[in-house]
């Protein structure tokens, strides 16, 4: 049979424009040119359900390619009028100097916002007790309270300004006062003295994290080595108490002496006269009351806004203090953009939209950091549509879609849902009675029935045991007569719907020989800890903390200490070589029996930097109390009792679903990748929480969603749209649900031979193989399934090698017309050209053959030499389709 590649035209899976581009053969080319023309046809111009509303045509809800606002008369074409509102409504104004900035915003019908602070009078009610400036910026003089008018296009409107101790300064503190000038200035970001190993010979906390070991290396100078605290070098304190001006924070920092960030800021600045008031003070740690006026928490205005190309906004900053007051932190913070390409933003928090895109602007301040979200748009849609979700999913998304002027692609056509469902629930596709059953029914409840059909099938069980299989790493070097335990612990736990909590409790404090013991051995040993540390807190919080191990995290807020002391909780286990109650049953001591008293904390856990003996601490710093016999139970209560447990574990799901997690990677929760739908995701995982942990019901809250059943096909204003949810993104399948897929297709089970020789049972799937470093497979290798060695992270990135191997490759081609196959079969049955194609398509892309598919190939099988040969054709260009090999 002559065999020729289809390769794909252009890289972005979301455009869903199937263009097909083919090598000649004499055989292939004509087959090849019918489907690739119209395959796609048929996917974009199937109907969606009947049920649904479409939304108005999106050229005709455009407005032009840039819509201005008009300063004179402050208008905004097809917009409507405008709502002004005055940011904060109120404020506490404590202490000498205090102030407050306020901004004015006003809001159209489409819902853009736009500062106007700067063509808004304001004045105050009392001018005695403070002053206010053209800008809105609101200074206190005396105690009382006032109201505060801001007068713009015939209105006015108000907040309530309240000053109180005017002629009190606040406790002078190091972290809050020194450790924010370091933070705003940027001395201790990761490029500079926040580094692992600091820069010039002193070392800093990322953002004043740990203030105490920032004063300790201040005040006395050394530098910092990593897993020791021994100070290297001469200690040189960057302070002088004797001479205030020649501290070396003070020279450096104004460029007096030189420095490698060059000069931060000169003589006159606020921040120069703070450091230099504090070490003329004696540079203490803390007042008597400073830890009042601590930072409790910060919030941000916006903490999500759109603007037009060229726009700008002013964000506003407010710090929430210990005891309870607030103040304005907009200029002692510092603000970074995680893309100039669409936003920039200056040192005082304006933000300027340069590009179209979507990106976040982080704040930091000493000890705090927040993010804030920005989307950049062209054009706006003018009378958006009214779009009804199904449930809370949707009212998160849908509302996100309209505030940035983003349409959702119409509802996937009962062909398109019935192959993404299936792929996801069950990892198979539906045999082709059922898609012809399917597509017949008028039941308009039919795809809610399809849910809750598949759910309790054996074939969910299977697919979701092999999900967690590869989540909690079966395999992967265990060795023993009852290996398998482990994947039949998953496999009941899946069966019984247990709940996700308690699954992953009974993981985390496994101890005896069976089940999810297995995890803590690799060959025979315990893992060191701090590796099943890292992993555990991957798999369960979400949090990536590796890197705090031998030092404290140079990016985020994990310590060396908060590692340790979790490790801690680990300590105790130990591989024995007898059944009981210890933590892992198996010794490589030579075959030694160990009595080992089934006590965690028996064995003693060393911090690597100070040599003595940890507790067990939780990350909140709370120690565990004496006299627990498994320590880990304790911390698994903890740990599936937090916040962090439901977001990650529901962050994980949708990810299975979606092709990304509202945080992306699923497991890395950071503050540099904030989630994208921040409401959704709390959303997701109090309902998660609220329905104790059910996975079944998270997952069919999911599917029976609006935003899960949209349609691939992109519309003018979402093609581009990657994050947001507003058309499925067509996703690769994995390697071992493509291979199952290719078997059941062409009706041919593979064949796997076991690294030590033997065979898998004759039809088993690639999906329930248990240890994949026991199944070698060339196919599974080079289409990415990982070995479980580690946290499997999977690349479905496309290869040369999968292009060779679908030429040449004895998946693709050996299993076409095997006896006993389904083509075999099709052809030795009275059926007609026409009928084989029909079967061969719902087979294969869960539809049926569009009317020039159908005619098409009827005529170009009739010319082929054999009639077995056409139809060989046939089914292995609709297999190596992209249409095929990705879930759409």
């Amino acid at each position: 049979m002559s065999i020729i590649e289809r390769r794909i035209s252009g890289t972005k899976l979301m455009k869903t424009e199937y263009r097909w581009n083919f090598l000649w053969s004499s055989n292939l080319f004509f087959i090849c040119w019918i489907l690739g023309v119209s395959t796609l046809s048929g996917l974009q111009t199937t109907k969606t359900d009947q049920s649904s509303k479409s939304p108005p045509s999106v050229n005709s809800l455009l407005l032009g390619s840039h819509q201005t606002v008009d300063r004179d008369n402050h208008s905004l074409q097809n917009t409507g009028l405008p709502s002004i509102r005055l940011i904060p409504p109120q404020t506490t104004l404590w202490g000498t100097g205090a102030s407050q900035q306020f901004r004015v915003v006003e809001k159209f019908k489409n819902g853009v916002e736009r500062d106007i602070t700067s063509d808004t009078r304001f004045s105050l009610a009392n001018s005695q007790l403070a002053t206010v400036s053209n800008d809105g910026h609101v200074r206190a003089l005396a105690n009382g309270t006032t109201i505060l008018k801001a007068k713009i296009l015939g209105q006015i409107v108000r907040a309530e300004v309240r000053t109180e101790a005017s002629q009190q300064k606040k406790p002078l503190s190091f972290k809050r006062e020194i450790g924010g000038v370091l933070t705003k200035s940027g001395c201790n970001n990761t490029d500079c003295h926040g580094g692992v190993k600091g820069k010039g010979g002193l070392k800093l906390s990322i953002d004043a994290l740990y203030p105490r070991e920032d004063y300790k290396w201040i005040s006395e100078g050394g530098g910092y080595q990593v897993l020791t605290n021994e100070a290297a070098g001469e200690k040189i304190p960057r302070i002088n108490l004797k001479e205030p001006r020649n501290s070396l924070l003070l020279l450096k920092a104004t460029g007096a002496v030189h420095h490698g960030g060059g000069q931060l800021f000169n003589l006159k600045s606020p921040e120069y006269k703070i450091i230099l008031d504090w070490i003329r003070r004696g540079a203490p740690y803390e007042r008597e009351g400073s830890r009042g006026f601590e930072i409790e928490y910060m919030e941000v205005f916006p903490n999500e806004a759109v603007l037009q190309v060229n726009g700008e906004r002013q964000l506003l900053v407010t710090a929430h203090l210990v005891n309870g007051q607030q103040e304005d932190f907009t200029h002692q913070v510092r603000y970074t953009s995680a893309n100039s390409e669409v936003v920039e933003i200056t040192e005082k928090g304006l933000v300027f939209a340069i590009g179209p895109g979507e990106t976040g602007v982080t704040i930091r301040a000493a000890g705090q950091a927040i993010n804030t979200r920005f989307g950049v748009i062209k054009k706006t849609i003018s009378d958006y549509p009214e779009i009804t979700g199904w449930n809370f999913i949707d009212d998160h998304v849908f509302t996100k879609l309209r505030k940035f002027h983003i349409l959702p692609s119409e509802l996937s056509s009962d062909e398109e849902f019935l192959r993404r469902v299936c792929l996801d629930i069950t990892g198979t596709l539906p045999p082709p009675e059922r898609v012809r059953e399917f597509l017949a029914s008028q039941d308009p409840k039919k795809r809610g029935k399809l849910i809750d059909t598949l759910l309790a099938t054996p074939e969910y069980i299977e697919y979701w045991t092999f999900r967690f299989a590869d989540i909690l790493r079966v395999g992967s070097g265990v060795t023993g007569p009852d290996d398998d335990g482990y994947w039949e612990w998953i496999r009941d736990s899946i069966t019984q719907n247990k709940p996700y909590d308690v699954l992953m409790r009974q993981r985390l404090a496994a101890q005896g020989y069976d089940g999810p013991s297995r995890f803590y051995l690799r060959y025979g040993k315990v893992p060191p800890i701090e590796n099943i540390v890292a992993e555990q807190m991957r798999i369960l919080l979400g949090r990536r903390i590796d890197c705090s191990q031998c030092h404290n995290h140079p990016y985020e807020t994990w310590s060396q200490d908060q590692f340790w002391g979790l490790a801690a909780f680990f300590g105790g286990m130990k591989a024995t070589a007898w059944e009981g109650p210890n933590q892992v049953i198996y010794d490589d001591s030579e075959g030694q029996e160990v009595d080992y008293p089934a006590i965690d904390v028996t064995l003693k856990t060393l911090h690597p930097r100070t040599g003595e003996e940890i507790t067990p601490t939780f990350l909140d710093g709370r120690m565990l109390a004496t006299g627990h016999t498994s320590p880990r139970n304790v911390l698994g209560e903890w740990i599936t009792s937090h916040p962090y447990f439901s977001e990650a574990g529901a962050n994980r799901i949708w990810g299975y679903f979606f092709g990304r997690g509202i945080v992306d990677p699923v497991d890395d929760f950071r503050l540099t990748a904030p989630p994208t739908h921040p409401g959704l995701l709390k959303a997701l995982a109090t309902d998660f929480q609220e329905h104790q942990y059910d996975l079944k019901h998270l997952i069919k809250m999911i599917v029976s969603s609006r935003t899960y059943q949209l349609s691939s096909t992109p519309n003018q204003t979402n093609q581009n749209d990657e994050i947001n949810y507003s058309h499925t993104r067509p996703q690769p399948l994995d390697a071992e649900i493509l291979l199952d897929a290719i078997s059941m297709v062409t009706g041919v089970p593979e064949k796997f031979k076991g690294s030590d020789g033997g065979e898998a049972p004759w039809g088993e799937r690639s999906m329930n193989l248990r240890d994949p470093v026991d199944w070698p497979s060339r196919f599974l290798e080079i289409h990415g399934r990982p070995l479980r060695q580690e946290l499997p992270e999977r690349d479905t990135s496309p290869t040369l090698a999968q292009a060779l191997h679908r030429l040449v490759g004895p998946t693709y081609t050996g299993k076409l017309s095997t006896p006993g196959g389904r083509l075999y079969q099709l052809l030795g049955k009275a059926l007609s050209d026409k009928e084989i194609i029909e079967e061969l398509y719902l087979a294969t892309l869960t539809r049926y053959p569009s009317k020039e598919e159908q005619l098409g190939l009827e005529k170009l099988i009739s010319g082929q030499p054999t009639r077995k040969q056409g139809f060989e054709n046939l089914l292995w260009a609709l297999i190596s389709s992209r249409e095929f090999v990705h879930k759409h």
